[in-house]
């Protein structure tokens, strides 16, 4: 195989494979890319057994290829060579009886010493399921504003991905790890009138938020063969699905609230985050307590201890809530507008902050 390409094109499309790449201490194949040059195009793909990426190179003035072929070169060390080197055209060739890869650009040259091509895993075709249209910049807003609340610990495997639904015109996304949870929704079109219900590990979107960057594009979702697909023009994920049930979450949202305060989103960002400072994994906790349209936020721990007082919408009765900074924190920030409408019927009930089609739900904290 022997192409020319440019550096930055090249470097790109590895660097955009690089988050699916496996750890070191694995198989070297799961370590590596695989570069295939047909007539006009390279097409690039790593995977980790769990989650599979595909990136093209299209044709065009910067990319010659000389000789198709395929290539299997180790993912990081290539993505630090292309780093390194200045703008401009990059030679690849790639030796298959030595399994050897050359790069040349400008006065540098390398050799990299890649596994088989014929070891490299196929990323599994999820055959011809109903595909749904939702616009990037739709599903990059829906990604970011729950893919944070899936559960992180591996026991609660049903819970360490984003639920995935699609009814009629409507793609919904809900996250949650049993103590907060996080729900967003848009449109979306579905031509054939798919009815999609997947749990999609959290890699998996979190991969595809950063593979679509600022693109304008257009993505399809597909679910089928027990896999979940989403592909761009020149970019495919494909993902296992998450294996159990999601838990019913509707009845988790308060449907009604009897008390509510507005607050300016960065000055209770702000407050949480100075207060915080003074909590401690044994006391992770802040107390709100909101009379006389303020809301004081205090913390106290064996460290020390910690309060200010800002200015909110609130005229009722003095009420006292506990909650997880760091909860309330990653809501605050992915958040739009400036006024935050925060709600709850209790001390013992969850707190509830919506916007828009956005809803976020957290548990309480005892503060007795």
């Amino acid at each position: 195989m022997h192409f020319r390409c440019d550096k930055d094109d090249l470097h790109k499309a590895v660097q955009g494979v690089l988050g699916v790449v496996a750890s070191k201490g694995v198989h070297p194949v799961y370590e590596s890319v695989q570069i295939m040059a047909d007539a006009d195009a390279l097409t690039l793909q790593a995977t980790d057994l769990e989650i599979g990426m595909r990136v093209v190179v299209g044709p065009g003035d910067a990319l010659t290829i000389e000789q198709p072929g395929t290539a299997v070169v180790p993912a990081q060390r290539l993505a630090a060579i292309l780093r390194e080197l200045p703008p401009g055209p990059v030679v690849f060739d790639w030796n298959a009886d030595r399994r050897e890869c050359r790069l040349k650009a400008g006065s540098s040259r390398f050799k990299l010493q890649g596994p088989s091509p014929e070891d490299f895993p196929e990323i599994p075709d999820i055959g011809g399921a109903e595909e749904v249209a939702v616009a990037a910049s739709a599903l990059r807003r829906m990604i970011k504003r729950t893919a944070f609340a899936a559960a992180k610990e591996r026991m609660r495997y049903a819970l360490n991905g984003l639920l995935l639904q699609v009814e009629g015109e409507k793609v919904e996304f809900v996250a949650t790890d049993g103590r907060r949870l996080a729900l967003e929704s848009d449109a979306c079109s579905n031509p054939g009138g798919a009815a999609l219900r997947a749990i999609v590990p959290t890699k998996g979107f979190q991969q595809l938020e950063r593979s679509l960057g600022d693109t304008t594009e257009t993505v399809w979702l597909a679910v089928g063969n027990n896999h979940f697909r989403a592909r761009t023009g020149n970019v495919t994920i494909v993902s296992r699905l998450v294996e159990g049930s999601f838990p019913g979450y509707r009845e988790v949202v308060p449907a009604t609230c009897s008390h509510s305060a507005t607050i300016r989103r960065d000055a209770f960002h702000a407050a949480l985050r100075r207060v915080a400072l003074v909590t401690s994994r044994d006391a992770q906790c802040v107390r709100l307590t909101l009379e006389n349209d303020a809301m004081t936020v205090s913390a106290r721990s064996t460290e020390g201890s910690a309060e200010e007082r800002i200015p909110c919408g609130y005229t009722a009765d003095q009420e006292v809530l506990g909650f997880n900074p760091e909860f309330l924190l990653d809501a605050l920030a992915v958040l739009e507008g400036d006024d935050v409408m925060f709600e709850w019927n209790g001390k013992a009930s969850p707190g509830k902050i919506t916007e828009g089609s956005y809803t976020y739900v957290v548990m309480p904290v005892s503060i007795e």
